[in-house]
């Protein structure tokens, strides 16, 4: 008997081994909710106290002081049996980066003849980025736009001895000479002449109308002269320089445009510089990797990967530290315990999960993208990345922000993961932009922000300090990524799908249906349709039949305001009004409609009434016959008359010529840009000619096109005139599937080609949002 209890028990005893196992395995809902050993938030604010202390001197990565943060957090993984998953079998992955720092003790006092006066760093004047360092008095010399152009007939420093000396010139662009001397305009060109003629440094500032709050001088790093400085300063600066001074500001540039000479002199007020600018081209910094590997034969080679950025601002010229303890320090410290807890459960993960501390965040998310260019684990091989960038307050929900871009992996998560964590999570659109989850998704990796909704007190302030964490916000967030990790490390599912950066570019860029549809079904149609791949449609109003003349007119009018109507109350559109209104639109999940006309019979009897449409909401004619604009190759007269009318009212013209003579004749005629239609390459007289006339070429993208060979002839253009002056125009739907499909196989070419962002984005839409913005220029805006 007791031998059979003893056995009994024994079998007892490995069935609760074998059930304990399985759910550590699998079960991974209930293994979040009832780990044996929590995400503790007292252990992540003391990591956050850590890193946010003063000894940390505000962790800039490359600085000396940054290497005490990354040492700390590599410790903790080290001391909690978390492998290392870096370079060598190390924690770190080592890179360098362009170092720019303004070290303490930076200074800038204005002497005039009666008065001193110490301006304060940050408020009333900043070092600009490729600066040099100096510590010296000198006199500031008014050079007005600061342009050397002799042979062009203007030079802002005839006459002047500007060498040792500080030179005083606005940021604007004169608008009398803007085409004369756009280069010489361009702020590198105006450094350079200052560093030629001998000056010591530049002092740049805003025209007196403008309006916004700080301002850079964009200057090339070839620029950079270690002993050259480059300032900007704020209005409290020019105002006391030009205090005793015989003139005021405005004064100097109203001559320059009433006379076209320049108007500089001499201030005899002088400053007193101190600025310790260092410039390192490759400065060493790095990554913090650890990882916990998979048990799985397969999986154990897929990734889950979670992180956040560990850097901050530094030090402040004026001697402030930047703590950063919710950004991100708070990221970091969830992401480490985390880890902990997974560890010291032990957890059965099926893939490998890494916990990253991204260096560099600050300074243009530049770890998170060395890693993602050069990862220590393949990035193809990467099923998602939950990324978490300022977590210490907030709300009280928690935020999932990349449904869209992840929709397999987040409807994964609503099925899986605990009900009182999703009862709790608020899901939103999410994409890229601001932090380390964006270089994951432009290589098509689902990518989430995890975060807390609310206002997040101190961004990039001083006094974002330990005071201000709150550990029931960390513990939130905190439980909500452990249940997610453990749900995407054990879930058995095909993530990594065939062609995602492919899908994530016809997501994220900027899609435009030039397939033109009737504006009343679009709004039918489409209404209801939220984050579509469909950004910007281009709509005609359908002109009735038996109308002409004002009556066909008037109508449009009407079709127009009812239209808009319609538009405002659906739920997935929204009326085009300016570029920025599409990209507004995208984060809503909205798709815009831009309005037009097909056809010029309301407009070629009366060409004036272009400018009536334009201003009542139409944007484009689409040219569908050109027999009122040509007789054979040659514009007719009335023609002319209709183009001088659509340029003046601000209508754009979107027209496939017959010929190269009629393209030229086209081109040669407006006075604003045109889109010029082909299926084949043009000439390089007529693509000469579009550059010139700032106009663009659409190539058609028949609906049987071989899509290689049509990439083929894009990229002819692109690399003939820029990419600025090509775009794509699509025969298919976007809509429908079949055009959707051949819309994502000319992307994954334009993937293959390894087109840089600007390009990429100018092929697909932003050549035609240039254009429309040009060809509307000065132009009253529309809406009621």
């Amino acid at each position: 008997m007791k031998k059979s209890i003893g056995v009994l028990l024994i079998v007892l005893f490995l069935l609760m081994q074998v059930t304990f196992t399985s759910a550590a395995t699998f079960s991974s809902a209930e293994i979040a909710q009832d780990k044996k050993i929590p995400f503790d938030e007292k252990a992540a604010y003391s990591y956050i106290k850590a890193l946010a202390c003063d000894c940390m001197q505000g962790r800039k990565s490359g600085h000396p002081s940054a290497a005490k943060s990354e040492e700390y957090i590599a410790s903790k993984f080290k001391e909690w049996g978390i492998e290392p998953a870096g370079d060598n079998n190390t924690y770190f992955q080592n890179f360098t980066i362009a170092y720019r720092n303004v070290g303490v003790g930076a200074a800038l006092e204005i002497w005039t003849d009666k008065l001193k006066r110490d301006f304060y760093y940050g408020e009333d004047w900043r070092v600009q980025s490729y600066s040099g360092s100096g510590n010296f008095v000198a006199e500031i010399v008014f050079v007005g736009y600061g342009i050397h152009a002799p042979e062009k007939g203007y030079d802002d420093y005839a006459g002047l001895d500007i060498k040792d000396k500080l030179v005083l010139f606005t940021s604007d662009t004169p608008a009398r000479f803007a085409k004369k001397m756009e280069e010489e305009a361009k702020m590198d060109n105006r450094i350079k002449a200052a560093q030629k003629l001998g000056a010591r440094g530049v002092i740049g500032f805003r025209p007196p109308t403008s309006q916004s709050r700080y301002f850079r001088l964009r200057v090339s790093k070839e620029l950079y002269d270690p002993h050259f400085v480059i300032l900007t300063v704020e209005t409290r600066v020019t105002d006391f320089i030009f205090k005793e001074l015989l003139t005021d500001l405005r004064f100097p540039f109203s001559e320059i445009g009433r006379t076209g000479q320049p108007q500089s002199f001499a201030t005899g007020v002088k400053a007193f510089v101190a600025v310790n600018a260092e410039y390192d081209p490759e400065r060493a910094t790095r990554n913090v990797l650890a990882k916990l590997t998979g048990i799985d034969p397969k999986l154990k080679h897929e990734y889950v990967v979670i992180g956040g950025h560990m850097d901050h601002l530094g030090i402040s010229p004026n001697g402030d530290v930047y703590n950063g303890a919710n950004d991100n320090a708070s990221g970091t410290a969830v992401a480490m315990e985390i880890a902990r807890a997974l560890k010291a459960n032990k957890v059965k993960l099926k893939r490998t999960v890494i916990f990253a501390g991204w260096a560099a965040e600050e300074q243009g998310l530049l770890g998170s993208y060395y890693y993602c260019d050069n990862a220590s684990h393949p990035i193809e091989k990467t099923v998602t990345y939950f990324n978490m960038d300022m977590v210490a307050h907030g709300g009280e929900k928690v935020r999932f922000s990349g449904e869209y871009y992840g929709p397999l992996v987040w409807e994964t998560l609503k099925a899986k993961m605990p009900k009182s964590i999703m009862d709790n999570a608020l899901a939103s659109r999410g994409g890229p932009g601001g932090s380390d989850h964006s270089p994951f998704l432009a290589k098509g990796v689902p990518a989430f922000g995890v975060g807390s909704p609310g206002h997040h007190f101190k961004y990039h302030h001083v006094r974002d300090d330990i005071e201000l964490v709150k550990p029931d916000v960390l513990k939130r967030i905190g439980d909500a990524v452990y249940a997610a990790v453990v749900v995407m490390a054990n879930e058995e599912k095909d993530f990594i799908q065939p062609r995602r950066q492919s899908n994530y570019n016809l997501k994220y860029q900027n899609l435009v249906n030039f397939k033109p549809a009737q504006l009343v079904k679009v709004i039918e149609h489409r209404k209801d349709v939220k984050n579509s791949h469909v950004d910007l449609q281009l709509a005609f109003i359908e002109e009735k039949e038996g109308l002409s003349g004002d009556a066909l007119r008037v109508d449009i009018i009407n079709s127009l305001f009812a239209a808009e109507d319609k538009i405002r109350k659906a739920r997935g559109l929204q009326v085009f009004r300016s570029t920025s209104s599409v990209s507004m639109a995208v984060r809503g999940g909205r798709t815009t409609i831009m309005a037009g006309l097909k056809g010029m019979q309301a407009i070629q009897d009366n060409p004036p009434w272009a400018g009536v449409l334009a201003r009542q909401g139409a944007y484009f004619v689409m040219a569908d016959d050109l027999a009122a604009l040509f007789e054979g190759d040659a514009l007719r007269e009335s023609g002319k008359a209709i183009i001088k009318a659509l340029n003046k009212g601000g209508l754009l013209l979107i027209a496939q010529p017959e010929s190269e003579a009629q393209a030229t004749a086209l081109l040669k005629a407006s006075t604003k840009p045109i889109v010029v239609l082909a299926t084949a390459t043009p000439g390089q007289a007529v693509l000469d000619l579009v550059k010139k006339k700032q106009a663009a070429v659409g190539l058609i993208l028949m609906k049987d096109a071989d899509v290689a060979a049509y990439f083929e002839r894009l990229d002819k253009i692109k690399e003939a005139i820029g990419a600025q002056y090509a775009m794509i125009v699509n025969e298919n739907c976007i809509w429908k599937e079949a055009g959707k499909g051949q819309m994502l196989d000319l992307i994954s070419e334009i993937v293959k080609a390894d087109y840089g962002r600007y390009d990429f984005s100018n092929v697909i839409s932003g050549t035609f949002l240039r254009v429309i913005t040009a060809v509307r220029a000065g132009i009253a805006p529309t809406g009621r």
